[in-house]
């Protein structure tokens, strides 16, 4: 349910900070008009330049004003893929759908999730920590050349200031989309949900770090009398960190500066935006970030339906902004897997367990899994080792987060779907589970209108970000792998 915030939190909306050396961040619909033109605002990661991509969709860049953290706005291109910016622009022309043929980016504004030294880094490389935040990796995560040998396991701790961009996932946990080495003056940043906030002490909390605002710049934080800011995902810069001791101690952070995060604008004929959804009112209404997103029969889904609108899944909302709600016209999921084979391990305490055949790969059942099948399973005790499981979930961090999970008859059926994070011919990885396709006979290569391609074709089209389903068979504890084909990714 929605928490007693949420009425006061729409208030919210539109709220953006400017930034202060650039002035007001240019608004949505600013100098626009002509026929055929309509306002348009977007929020999402860079995913590809020739112009510029934002979540997959174009925008002319040619006469953009880049505004990026504190500097002064100009334009002067400085963006990086992986970098989570805020577009603000127009439409021009419309095609033989009526659809916009061309989005034009007026201004184009960038501050990070994080920047700071690093805490500490995990064993494993897919996570680390910076001011009292967890860091994940997943395999979308650009890691910046300026980073050594491109990896987290390089960096020296304590010492190396890096600048993380990426999503607010939960409380006390950013999936980044691009880590790269701090280059400009050195300050202290990060996005969160606020925790733990004191009004008399001028206080709050973002994961395991405390932050004193009492002499920060709060003027685009709305005047709350005795409300609580708790609940509010926002952006907070400081001067001052004090590491508080060894990790995991996210220590205490004097702000200069804390702001909601938001869109800019409470209206816009054009609105997307990508990231994780915090809250859940009901079927179709839920909140990204701090914005409300609301579903209508209307509504399209690509990867998933109304159901899977749940804490922590990771969208793409398409639709238009009215009074501050984004009024669905489609929602994309995204990171979605799907899995087919028999329970190899289980673990009762985190509620978590493996399936034969895909090494490396643990699936994670919460409270929002919707679990059924034979033997009228409905709770995860009731899983036993050897069970024939299908499961649908989302890459979250290290694991995939199960959104369905079904027990079916006993099956030597194994498929794995999702999305592919480095390929090497025979060998590609998804979700951390190193896959052999040796064995695939050459004509079960396919491309994803079904035309048999062949290996050699199929691994030459093959780049990290596209998604491969897998069939195969199980022989005792064995995967014999039977086919591959490539699927259509979601790009516009």
């Amino acid at each position: 349910m929605i928490v007693s915030w949420f009425g006061w939190l729409l208030s919210l909306i539109g709220l953006f900070l400017a930034l202060a050396s650039c002035g007001p961040v240019p608004q949505a619909g600013g100098g626009i008009g002509g026929t055929g033109s309509m306002q348009t605002v977007s929020s999402g990661p860079v995913t590809k330049f020739g112009s510029v991509f934002v979540s997959g969709t174009e925008y002319d860049n040619s006469q953009t004003i880049y505004c990026f953290d504190d500097e002064p706005c100009s334009s002067e291109n400085k963006l990086k893929l992986g970098m989570v910016v805020l577009v603000n622009g127009r439409t021009a022309g419309t095609d033989s759908t009526g659809a916009p043929s061309q989005r034009i980016a007026e201004t184009i504004t960038y501050e990070e999730a994080v920047e700071s030294t690093v805490q500490s880094i995990s064993p494993d490389g897919l996570s680390m920590m910076m001011l009292g935040q967890v860091v994940h990796l997943n395999q979308n995560t650009v890691i910046d050349p300026s980073i050594p040998g491109q990896s987290i396991a390089n960096l020296t701790l304590n010492q190396d200031r890096i600048e993380v961009s990426g999503f607010v996932v939960g409380d006390g946990h950013i999936l980044a989309t691009l880590i790269t080495m701090q280059d400009g003056s050195p300050h202290y940043e990060v996005q969160g949900t606020v925790k733990n906030h004191n009004l008399a002490a001028r206080t709050f909390d973002i994961g395991l770090l405390h932050i004193d605002y009492s002499a920060a710049d709060i003027g685009h934080m709305p005047s709350i009398g005795s409300a609580s800011w708790d609940g509010v995902v926002v952006h907070v810069r400081g001067e001052q960190w004090d590491g508080g001791g060894p990790p995991p101690a996210g220590g205490i952070l004097v702000a200069t500066r804390v702001i909601p995060i938001s869109l800019g604008t409470d209206n816009s004929e054009e609105a997307k935006m990508e990231g994780f959804i915090r809250q859940v009112s009901g079927p179709g209404d839920v909140v990204v970030n701090n914005l409300r997103v609301q579903t209508t029969s209307r509504t399209l889904f690509e990867g998933g339906t109304i159901d899977d609108l749940t804490v922590n899944a990771h969208v793409i909302v398409h639709g238009r902004l009215s009074s501050g709600i984004l009024q669905a016209e489609r929602i994309s999921f995204e990171g979605k897997f799907e899995l087919e084979s028999n329970v190899l391990s289980l673990d009762n305490t985190t509620q978590s367990l493996t399936l034969t055949g895909f090494p490396g790969i643990t699936i994670l059942v919460d409270n929002q899994t919707d679990i059924e099948g034979e033997g009228n399973l409905r709770t995860f005790q009731g899983i036993r080792l050897g069970d024939h499981l299908k499961i649908h979930g989302r890459h979250r961090a290290d694991r995939i987060v199960a959104t369905k999970l079904k027990r079916s008859n006993p099956s030597n059926n194994v498929k794995l779907e999702g999305i592919v994070s480095s390929a090497t011919a025979p060998a590609l990885v998804l979700a951390g589970a190193t896959i052999d396709t040796s064995a695939i006979p050459n004509d079960r290569f396919i491309q994803s209108d079904g035309t048999v391609i062949g290996r050699a074709a199929f691994f030459n089209r093959l780049v990290p970000g596209h998604q491969v389903s897998l069939k195969g068979t199980l022989a005792a504890d064995t995967v014999v792998w039977t086919s591959i084909r490539l699927k259509t990714p979601h790009e516009e």
